[in-house]
Parts: structure tokens; C-alpha cells; sequence
């Protein structure tokens, strides 16, 4: 990698690692406002992105442009779920039984990219143990998991869980295409 490569993806982990901690301040907001703990761990979701994204790896293979903006908004799609309208105790309770687990989903996944982590679809170190083992996309399976429980105490939410999931469908779809035409590309055909 030549100096001004180099210095292009220091920009973009800089970038990458603000825009969560940035993130993560607005879900303090948004918890503050709602005592969700959706949003509680939606904050521990960023300030840790945040944190990985500043020790990552630099991309062998990035998204174009139009990619790489609808993932950053879909990492942020989750900030703008409307504050519950149930008063339902049990759905409230489903609700943030889903985050947990959905959350937990997430950080195992966090955890186990480490340097790897990207909100861009990209080709950096492919992952396949501890929790990638056993499913292809954890981090995207738990924020579905934890952003239906926002459904469950407002139905409002339906709209953006639908456009949300259809945004980490895209990006799993995009991370194929980056991974299959790297390994073609290296085994020569």
C-alpha cells in the first residue's frame, strides 16, 4: 500500500470511529428521552464500534460510494425508533428481552471482528469463529432481533424495522459480492 492509500484509510477509521461515538451520543440522547433499553444498549453499541473502529485494519478491497452511504445510514436507522406507546408490561418486557439478546448478538459479533469491524461493506480479515461459526451474519441477525422488539411497543416501528432489515439485507448482499470477487480473484478464475 502506497502513503497516500495509507493515509486515505487512517481518514476513514477516523471518520468511521467519530460518526459511532457521534451515534452513540444521540442514543444517550434518545435513552434519556424514552429510559428504553433499547437505547441504552444501543449506546454501548457505539462508544465499542467506536473504539474498534480506531484500532481496525485498513480495507484490501472497499463499497463504492452510493454503498458506503446507505450503510452508514443504516447503522443509524436504529437512533430514530419512536418511543413506546404500550403500556402493556409484557409486551415491554418481550421488547427488552430482544434487545438483550439481539444486543448480545451484536457485541459477541463486535468482539470476535474486533480489527475487522466495518459499517461499509469491505474486504478486510474474513471472520468464521466464535459466534461466525455458527451464524453468517450475527450482528445484523441481532440488531433485526432487537429493533422487532421496538415493533412490539410501537407500531409505528413496523415502517422502519421493514426499511431497516431491508438496509442489513443490502449490505449482507454487498459483503458477498466484495468476499466471492476477492476469492475469485485469488484462485484465477
Amino acid at each position: 500500500m502506497d502513503l497516500e492509500s495509507n493515509m486515505q484509510s487512517d481518514r476513514s477509521k477516523y471518520f468511521g470511529s467519530l460518526m459511532m461515538f457521534g451515534f452513540g451520543v444521540f442514543a444517550f440522547y434518545r435513552w434519556y428521552q424514552t429510559q428504553l433499553l433499547f437505547f441504552l444498549l444501543l449506546v454501548l453499541r457505539d462508544f465499542a464500534a467506536g473504539y474498534f473502529f480506531l484500532k481496525r485494519t485498513p480495507a484490501e478491497t472497499k463499497s463504492n460510494t452510493t454503498t458506503s452511504i446507505i450503510s452508514y445510514i443504516s447503522a443509524a436507522m436504529p437512533l430514530f425508533y419512536f418511543s413506546s406507546t404500550e403500556e402493556s408490561r409484557v409486551l415491554l418486557l418481550i421488547s427488552n428481552l430482544l434487545a438483550i439478546i439481539g444486543f448480545l448478538l451484536v457485541a459477541l459479533a463486535t468482539v470476535e471482528l474486533g480489527t475487522s469491524i466495518g459499517i461499509s461493506p469491505a474486504k478486510r480479515e474474513l471472520v468464521t469463529s466464535g459466534i461466525y461459526k455458527w451464524v453468517r451474519h450475527p450482528m445484523y441477525s441481532g440488531y433485526v432481533l432487537s429493533e422487532f422488539g421496538m415493533t412490539l411497543v410501537n407500531p409505528l416501528n413496523l415502517v422502519l424495522f421493514l426499511i431497516s432489515s431491508a438496509l442489513y439485507y443490502y449490505r449482507s448482499w454487498r459483503e458477498r459480492l466484495i468476499l466471492e470477487a476477492d476469492i475469485y480473484r485469488d484462485i484465477g478464475a
